[in-house]
């Protein structure tokens, strides 16, 4: 028998937003996750955050919280339909490769864990796109997972897929990018769930 196709990761986060969203309570998340998102907003030089592929919307409502203007993009409709159904902030459907927004109008771009699942081509144009939104001196986290390659994940029984890059492949594509890469904290939450996030900056003359 052949195997299943893979869902799309946009398909199946749709078909499975409210799931997504019970099981992924910011009050449940590791210590390192709340660090990651203190850290950010304590470095942002303004108000105005792009969150890349933001699900239903649980940290744009953080950064709303937090007195910051935050807009929510994802590819999924169900994320963006659950995200304007329960909390606070703008969202709309928007693929991380093509980003709708003029350039540097945003001080920090926030991607914890969105851009695995662009193929690696993909997430050069995507690298891109920030570094083209963010205004001269903005910041950014950006999330990979650790790896070689495409991987097949389990997931709500079906089969989607992410792609996985060593931590020094994903600081090259930051740096081609144009970004400074001023940390990175690598987290093992489990088999397949090595995340690495990157502290990045944009330098004052856009650079």
């Amino acid at each position: 028998m052949f195997a299943p196709m893979p869902v799309p990761p946009g398909d199946l986060y749709d078909e499975h937003a409210a799931a997504f969203d019970d099981a992924t309570a910011l009050a449940d998340l590791p210590e390192a996750f709340h660090v990651l998102l203190e850290s950010f907003v304590a470095e942002l030089p303004g108000p105005a955050v792009l969150d890349a592929g933001c699900g239903p919307g649980r940290d744009a409502a953080y950064f709303h919280e937090r007195g910051l203007d935050p807009v929510g993009v994802d590819v999924a409709d169900g994320m963006l339909e659950r995200a304007r159904e329960t909390r606070p902030g703008r969202y709309a459907k928007m693929d991380v490769r093509a980003l709708a927004f003029a350039d540097g109008c945003f001080d920090g771009v926030w991607c914890p864990a969105s851009i695995f699942f662009v193929p690696p081509p993909g997430m050069a144009d995507a690298l891109a796109e920030f570094v083209r939104v963010l205004r001269p001196g903005g910041v950014a986290r950006i999330g990979f997972k650790l790896g070689a390659g495409r991987v097949d994940v389990e997931k709500w029984g079906a089969t989607t897929v992410e792609y996985h890059v060593t931590e020094q492949r994903a600081r090259a594509l930051l740096e081609a990018a144009g970004f400074d890469v001023a940390s990175v904290s690598v987290t093992d939450v489990g088999p397949e769930r090595t995340f690495a996030n990157f502290d990045c900056r944009l330098g004052t003359d856009g650079q």
